[in-house]
């Protein structure tokens, strides 16, 4: 004689087959593992992922721009424009990099920055430069001292050098180094020859002023 038996364990339904068989007087019980009652909900692969970057809803506005800027003769303008059509109809960020021949970051940051900024994220930010480490008041003293004889200013020796220029000034508040010293002179076009004992300039009544 067979029957079915199930077996809750652990909150869960298993199925088991139970079978009494008899020899004589004595009565052999076997047991048959099935399976469970309601197989166990299949983990979603896609569980835990990060959802697919892509571009959010556009205005009416927006998709009127990108239009335009699909036309656009500057390229900053028109390859932002491409990736963001290309995201809007669907297209993964590996098929837009494949289709336009540029990298993953590129395709992530112009995405990410149009979902964030919209049309802002059209304009180029304007570079700042490198920074000035002296002022303008600080260069046209540098140029004064150039142009002074070292004597004048009770300096023990009759001609400049860029690095006596460049100590001097440091003992006067102006950090600035003898090859930046050096562009100063090439900028503004003042000659230093070093057998001669004076730093001079183009101006003809100069070395009446020395």
């Amino acid at each position: 004689m067979s029957y079915i038996e199930i077996k809750t364990i652990g909150g869960r339904k298993y199925r088991y087959e139970r079978v009494s068989i008899r020899t004589g007087n004595r009565v052999r019980h076997t047991s048959k593992y099935l399976g469970v009652v309601a197989p166990a909900i299949k983990k979603n692969p896609n569980t835990g992922r990060k959802p697919s970057l892509k571009v959010r809803v556009m205005s009416s506005e927006e998709s009127e721009h990108i239009a335009r800027a699909l036309k656009s003769s500057v390229s900053f303008v028109k390859d932002r424009a491409k990736i963001i059509e290309l995201s809007f109809r669907r297209n993964s960020v590996k098929q837009i990099c494949e289709k336009l021949k540029t990298d993953k970051k590129k395709v992530g940051e112009v995405i990410n920055a149009f979902n964030k900024f919209g049309l802002k994220s059209f304009e180029r930010k304007k570079s700042t430069g490198r920074p000035r480490r002296i002022t303008k008041e600080q260069r046209a003293k540098i140029l004064q001292w150039l142009n002074t004889h070292p004597k004048k200013l009770e300096l023990h020796f009759n001609n400049w050098s860029r690095s006596k220029l460049s100590q001097f000034a440091k003992k006067n508040n102006i950090n600035i180094s003898p090859s930046q010293i050096g562009r100063i002179i090439k900028q503004d076009e003042i000659k230093y020859k070093t057998k001669r004992s004076k730093m001079y300039s183009n101006d003809k009544n100069f070395l009446k002023n020395i």
